[in-house]
């Protein structure tokens, strides 16, 4: 079969595949290498178990990675495969593989995100999975950002030295019970903060007096035009809710974004998300693409 499990004597190879699917360039080549060897390393994911390897004639072609997500029963299924296996017995053997993982971590759930312009839904309804959500590709690329006075007795920052729990904090209370979102503790936010596609200053809080409020974590990904720009996380505190002050936080993370020379800004929004779409229509953002989440229910769960 040409679908194995990861082991660290892979490691190398499989960091520069993922790299050669995205890095057009040595800089994003080098962003991508870095980010997806970080990737590998974060607390809990256990690659040696949860990532299985496509290969082909002794090259690689594909990998699966499996996240648990096991408080809140779920299982997410990352897949990534170069164009020739596309659709083919080997791609859907590669994510038999990654399905048969998941279950087996007595989860409730499993959910695959199929990005744009790929034809993998088609593999995955074949396999037991059903469109569950769909999220809009935003894109901002204005020639300048408007300023934004903060509302009296609010102000930001960015992450310093040892708010590991208070971003934690935040952002457990900012998205517990929103759709897909698992609960983080301090020891996987500490080392996502310190990954090489974020920096400390694209982590900005907003607070009243020393009360925080919400906060944006911006990053940078891969495009066609270079380094992009993306909001990663966004959200406000339940008791702040309903004041507008998302505007404000979005304009934060855009700002420090634009200050480090990034002209284009992304980010995701379920479209189920009415008060979230209006607010990045109006900001400037439009929709370039749709990305479909795909979830099958493993019986007896």
């Amino acid at each position: 079969m040409p679908v194995v499990n990861y082991t660290n004597n892979l490691r190398s190879d499989l960091v520069e595949f993922v790299a050669s699917q995205n890095g057009t360039n040595d800089e994003l080549h080098e962003l991508c290498r870095t980010t997806f060897d970080a990737v590998l390393g974060q607390p809990g994911l256990e690659p040696t178990e949860n990532c299985f390897v496509l290969e082909v004639s002794g090259e690689i072609k594909g990998m699966a990675l499996v996240y648990s997500e096991a408080p809140i029963s779920r299982s997410v299924i990352e897949v990534l495969t170069s164009p020739a296996p596309a659709g083919s017995p080997d791609e859907a053997a590669l994510v038999r593989r990654a399905v048969s993982r998941a279950q087996g971590m007595g989860v409730a759930v499993a959910h695959v995100c199929v990005p744009p312009d790929s034809e993998r839904g088609s593999l995955l309804e074949s396999l037991g999975f059903s469109p569950a959500r769909t999220y809009l590709d935003m894109l901002w690329s204005e020639d300048s950002l408007p300023e934004l006075e903060l509302p009296q007795g609010y102000s930001v920052r960015s992450f310093q030295p040892g708010d590991t729990p208070l971003l934690t904090q935040v952002q457990n209370a900012a998205f517990t019970g929103s759709w897909g979102f698992c609960p983080n503790t301090e020891e996987q936010i500490a080392y996502r903060a310190s990954m090489p596609n974020t920096s400390k200053a694209g982590i900005v809080f907003l607070f009243r007096g020393d009360q925080p409020a919400g906060y944006c974590w911006t990053v940078m990904v891969p495009s066609e035009n270079g380094p992009r720009g993306m909001i990663g996380m966004i959200g406000v505190t339940p008791e702040f809710r309903g004041q507008g002050l998302s505007r404000h936080i979005l304009h934060a993370g855009m700002k420090h974004l634009r200050s480090v020379g990034l002209a284009e800004i992304g980010l995701e929004v379920d479209s189920n998300n009415d008060p979230g779409v209006r607010l990045y229509t109006s900001t400037g953002f439009k929709i370039t693409g749709e990305r479909h989440w795909f979830e099958r229910v493993f019986p007896g769960t």
